[in-house]
């Protein structure tokens, strides 16, 4: 087992799980639930959340039977020396490439919205060495981060959805079923991928001193992702409409340059520009570390910090790699999002599957 610093707890597990997901608000995903969804987005972002707290259960059992472990200790444990790391690379690949796609995403974001004239190249190079400064100093370090920065994030948001509502029509919301029933429950299903970065806590189970934190760490923290992204897509039908919705990548900052409350409050996205460069420099960092910890685990060695500065080397060339934004948000909903049920889903309940076969883990590894 590979020597790991430090630890975190239920609070901080929470916050970090939430920080992860609800960093995807600010980007383009909330767009996509109103593509499907139409009316009915917030509706989609409902069965999502729903979905993706099912998906975690395979993984809590995983980390009940295999406590203190990370994935890659627990792939070798139940799959074998061979099988193991293998799904384990798998994983670490999952999580290295919404790493990159998060980082272009953020990038052109950010060019589109506040310095059109900047080039990418700049803004990739700070966010990759900030990330590899957070995922240097260790998981808890982020976390007790996010804990402090969290609470600016979240109510910066919330203030924004707030001052939004007296703009708000309800008629927009309707019809209620949106394109119909049946393709906005097959909608929230396919969209509860959005939640398959919260594989990152089974990555780094062996921060958690009890498996039981890491399973209401993943679960609340996924509700409250929910939650948040029921709010924004609620919020921004009723004043965008479901057809400007579905075509508007930049949610939060969009509803924040409509809020007017006289001459002393006004152009509010000034601020939430801020509040969404910590979240994606969150967001990053949290998987460059966990993507660092599974392949090194995958690989065998002794260390995941040697890792990280080639990682972060090859964010830059790998996120500049789409031809345009539109490429990479297709690749992204098209390709990324699908195989996360590989990651949340398929690799985690094989795992425990092949445990509970092989007579793996129990309460063995727990004494």
């Amino acid at each position: 087992m590979q020597p790991y610093d430090g630890h975190i707890g239920v609070q901080e597990g929470v916050i970090l799980v939430f920080a992860l997901l609800s960093a995807m608000l600010f980007l383009q995903y909330p767009q996509f639930l109103v593509e499907v969804g139409g009316p009915a987005g917030w509706q989609v972002a409902l069965i999502m959340t729903l979905g993706a707290m099912l998906l975690l259960v395979p993984a809590s059992a995983l980390a009940r039977r295999f406590p203190g472990m990370g994935l890659a200790e627990i792939s070798r444990e139940a799959a074998g020396s061979v099988v193991g790391p293998l799904l384990t690379l798998l994983v670490s690949l999952w999580l290295f490439a919404s790493c990159v796609l998060t980082l272009r995403s953020f990038t052109e974001t950010f060019i589109t919205t506040i310095l059109p004239d900047t080039p990418p190249s700049p803004l990739m190079i700070s966010a990759a060495l900030c990330a590899l400064f957070a995922s240097y100093k260790g998981l808890e370090s982020i976390a007790r981060a996010t804990q402090i920065l969290l609470p600016l994030i979240a109510g910066g948001s919330l203030l924004v959805l707030l001052f939004s509502l007296p703009r708000l029509d309800v008629s927009l919301l309707y019809p209620f079923w949106g394109h119909g029933g049946v393709p906005t429950l097959m909608g929230g299903l396919y969209y509860s991928s959005m939640a398959a970065d919260v594989v990152v806590i089974l990555a780094v189970g062996y921060a958690f001193r009890d498996p039981g934190h890491l399973r209401t760490s993943g679960m609340v923290g996924t509700l409250l992702f929910g939650l948040g992204a029921i709010a924004v897509v609620f919020v921004l039908v009723g004043i965008f409409g479901a057809p400007i919705a579905s075509q508007n990548p930049f949610p939060l900052y969009n509803l924040a340059r409509l809020i007017y409350l006289g001459r002393f409050l006004q152009r509010t996205e000034s601020v939430i520009v801020m509040f969404w460069v910590l979240a994606a420099l969150v967001r990053i960092s949290v998987l460059l570390h966990a993507s660092a910890v599974t392949l090194s685990g995958a690989l065998g060695l002794p260390q995941y910090r040697p890792l990280l500065f080639p990682l972060a080397v090859l964010l830059i060339p790998l996120a500049l790699l789409p031809q345009d934004f539109l490429t990479s948000l297709r690749i992204d909903r098209d390709v990324i999002r699908p195989l996360g049920f590989v990651a949340v889903l398929a690799i985690p309940l094989l795992l425990w599957l092949l445990a509970l076969l092989r007579r793996k883990g129990g309460k063995r590894h727990a004494t």
